[in-house]
Formats: C-alpha cells, sequence, structure tokens
C-alpha cells in the first residue's frame, strides 16, 4: 500500500486530501490554525475519514521505478487501487496545484467513485498547443535544474517565483514548506516536474460540463492566472461553487487556513444534507 495517514473513525465517509508538487501528505496534517489547541484536520475528523495520501514520487511514496514512465493515466490508475485497498467505493475528494490536477484526472474517468470534489488552484489543463510546447520546454529545464543544482538550489528558486509571491507575508509558513520540500528525492522530483507536466497531461475542459456531482472552486485573491481559471472553469460547470479568497495567494489552505476549513466545512456540509434529504425521499 502506498503511504498515506489515515485521521478519524473509518466508518464515516472518506475525505481524501492531495497535495501539490514537492509536497507530501503531512503538509495538511501539519497546517497550523488559530486557536493552537486545534489543528487544520481536527476540523474534520469528527465527521469524516481523512486520508492524507503521499503522491507517487514524494514524501515516502518512492518505492515505484523510477525510470518507468509516468503519466496521468498511471497516476489514475494508481490512486484508484489505493482506494480498493482502503475500502473506499466513494469518497469526497480535495486536490491542491499538482493534486487538483491528479484529483480531476480521476473525477473525470471514475465520476462513480466521487461523492464532491474540491479544486484549489487547480488547471484543467493547457489546450494551446504553442503554450503547450513551451510549457514543456521550461518543466524540462526545471528537470535538469533539479538534476544538475540539487533539491535545495530549485526549491529556493522555485519559492520565488511569482506565482508563490504571496508567501513572503508568510515567513515562518514560507520557511517550513521550503524545508519540507527540500526532504524529496530530486531525481524523483525531475521525473515529476517533467512527465506530469500540465504540457503533457490531456486537456479536461470539455468534461467539465458533464460532471453531475457537486464541485468547489476555491482561489486566492492575490493568485491572478488562478483566479481566472477557475472563473473559466465556473462558466462550463454553472452549478459549480466558486470562491476566491482574499488575501491569499496560490496556496490557500496555508495562508488563510480558517476561511479555507470554513469554505469546505460548509461545502461538505450541505452535501451531506443533500445526501440524507435524498434517502428520506426515495
Amino acid at each position: 500500500m502506498a503511504n498515506l495517514l489515515t485521521l478519524g473513525s473509518p466508518k464515516n465517509p472518506p475525505l481524501v486530501f492531495l497535495h501539490g508538487f514537492l509536497g507530501s501528505g503531512k503538509n495538511w496534517r501539519d497546517i497550523n490554525v488559530t486557536p493552537r489547541n486545534a489543528t487544520f484536520m481536527s476540523h474534520f475528523t469528527e465527521k469524516y475519514f481523512c486520508i492524507l495520501p503521499d503522491l507517487i514520487g514524494h514524501g515516502e511514496n518512492t518505492n515505484f521505478d523510477i525510470n518507468s514512465p509516468l503519466n496521468f493515466d498511471i497516476l489514475t490508475n494508481w490512486f484508484f487501487q489505493l482506494l480498493d485497498e482502503i475500502h473506499a467505493p466513494k469518497i469526497h475528494l480535495v486536490g491542491y496545484s499538482l493534486g487538483g490536477r491528479a484529483a480531476l484526472a480521476f473525477a473525470c474517468r471514475y465520476p462513480e467513485r466521487i461523492l464532491s470534489l474540491t479544486l484549489e488552484s487547480a488547471s484543467p489543463g493547457i489546450i494551446d498547443p504553442n503554450q503547450r510546447a513551451r510549457r514543456l520546454e521550461e518543466d524540462s529545464a526545471r528537470a535538469e535544474a533539479i538534476l544538475k543544482n540539487g533539491i535545495s538550489a530549485f526549491v529556493e528558486a522555485w519559492y520565488q517565483m511569482p506565482l508563490f509571491a504571496s508567501l513572503e507575508s508568510h515567513p515562518q509558513l514560507l520557511s517550513a514548506r521550503k524545508e519540507s520540500a527540500k526532504r524529496n528525492d530530486p531525481r524523483w522530483m525531475a521525473k515529476i516536474i517533467r512527465e506530469l507536466s500540465p504540457a503533457l497531461q490531456t486537456p479536461l475542459w470539455d468534461s467539465l460540463p458533464k460532471l453531475s456531482f457537486p464541485v468547489l472552486l476555491i482561489a486566492g485573491a492575490k493568485d491572478e492566472k488562478y483566479v481566472q481559471v477557475i472563473q473559466k472553469m465556473s462558466e462550463r460547470m454553472p452549478a459549480a461553487q466558486k470562491n476566491i479568497v482574499p488575501e491569499a495567494g496560490h496556496n490557500v489552505h496555508m495562508e488563510e487556513p480558517e476561511k479555507y476549513i470554513s469554505l469546505l466545512n460548509e461545502f461538505l456540509s450541505n452535501r451531506q444534507s443533500n445526501d440524507f434529504t435524498t434517502k428520506l425521499s426515495d
């Protein structure tokens, strides 16, 4: 079984959190919130069985053959098998960034396994061929930089990108994220950024209108790129809930955890209420 953390009772509905690039399942567990006697996950473990896996190549999940191909079909199949191993036929699924792309790919392929889907700072993909080519060139160069200069130098450069500029207002958070990211295997991070590049992922825009389960879209107001992305996504999914979180950037759940907790809990509670109403009417 892949490395994963679980919190809460297995008797409760499964709630799966997928982390982003350079992350791990522990990132969700270790989020600081106020008051200090509470944790991020404690706001969910009473009602849900929380599942926090390390994605392939991340954290402690590095037992795969690093020389074998990796793509989103393989990642989706891995996740399908993981859910079967832990006996989770239907799940509430939350994904951030890379984890959001993985979550959406899984939900589009196996909609019958999804109770609800929450996507944070995640895109359905790149359609324009020229943009795809440029992105592949960029990610290939980043992979080479990891192998040439090491993971520490790469992480420092990665978090200097404009995408993460809002983290400068959270120096302790930024420092912790860098420290955690640098624990990853550089060979795997190079493989991930190249082979799971958005340039190589099949765009899923045309699949969005077909999704029949509840969807929550989240982006930080300071992350202009993904504000535009979720606006376009919501246009294809009129029933989806869209939330732009003020004072947050790309990493909403860490920058504004209390707001994130409130949004997700309200969304999930509404879903559970709808399920209960449906059962009463059957």
